[in-house]
């Protein structure tokens, strides 16, 4: 357990130094989740489709639904994959010597539209999909809809793993979705394949922040309270102002680390802020 930790820490400073390189890759992740929150509430009750769902069929109602989950699915993926793109290429640009602007990610992005809604429109329909087989189980119940819920939980959690390469693809290889997804499983193959989840140091590392952090919120609260409400609201609003940086930090650690690894896998040499024995080791079976 102390190897795993070790190396997890070790990933998050070297990852940590081109984010403190490139500050502005925080608002990725940020305006990402912002932009996230319009489109949803935009799709919250929609007058037009309300109506039509109280008027139509039982078969129209699940038509409709459907759609409407679509639209959902394609509309988030696309705002997640569009700013995933920013921080990429931010990443590549950095590992290449260079120093992209906020705007010149942003830029970037926009030559990649195509590819990021044919992409978005693949994740969106396996969402879909996912989302059918969860409803089947539920329905379902007992042993029937447990069985179901495992095949839905495996599935999304494969397609999850094959994925996770695809917008390096995208911004390195300039590919469509579907060779993305190929160039994403060959870079898992070329490296590190079935371990990648269980030594998925980042997530450890942005784990034991989240812990500590609430803990300490929790106690933080506890004293402000007797302050009175107004203590109370201030230690609620820090312990949540913390949540949400340890999310928009890793989640650029993330997209940062995942680059380099795609560079390592497919060049055979690790990015300049990355030393090549760190990479080589990071996912290595016990």
């Amino acid at each position: 357990m102390s190897g795993v930790f070790s190396r997890s820490w070790e990933l998050t400073k070297l990852s940590f130094r081109v984010l403190m390189q490139d500050k502005e890759m925080l608002l990725f992740p940020f305006l990402g989740g912002l932009f996230s929150l319009l489109f949803s509430l935009a799709l919250l009750y929609p007058t037009v489709i309300s109506g039509l769902l109280e008027r139509g069929s039982e078969t129209q109602i699940n038509v409709l639904g459907y759609v409407l989950t679509f639209v959902v699915y394609l509309g988030l993926a696309f705002i997640a994959t569009f700013f995933n793109v920013c921080v990429v290429y931010t990443t590549k640009v950095r590992f290449e010597g260079g120093n992209a602007t906020f705007m010149d990610s942003i830029k970037f992005a926009m030559t990649r539209l195509p590819r990021i809604l044919a992409w978005s429109a693949v994740s969106a329909t396996v969402g879909l999909l996912l989302h059918m087989l969860d409803q089947l189980a539920n329905r379902l119940g007992g042993v029937g809809g447990m069985l179901f819920s495992f095949i839905q939980k495996m599935l999304g959690l494969a397609w999850s793993v094959v994925t996770v390469f695809v917008v390096p693809a995208m911004v390195y290889e300039d590919l469509g979705p579907f060779d993305a997804i190929k160039s994403s499983v060959e870079a898992l193959k070329k490296t590190w394949g079935e371990s990648l989840i269980r030594h998925y140091g980042l997530g450890l590392v942005k784990a034991i922040f989240l812990v500590v952090g609430v803990v300490v919120g929790i106690f933080l609260i506890i004293a402000l309270s007797k302050l009175g409400g107004i203590g109370t609201v201030l230690g609620i609003v820090l312990l949540i102002c913390y949540v949400m940086m340890v999310i928009l930090v890793f989640s650029v650690l993330n997209g940062v680390f995942n680059t380099a690894l795609f560079v390592y896998a497919n060049e055979g040499q690790a990015a300049s802020a990355f030393g090549e024995d760190v990479l080589s080791g990071a996912f290595r079976a016990k």
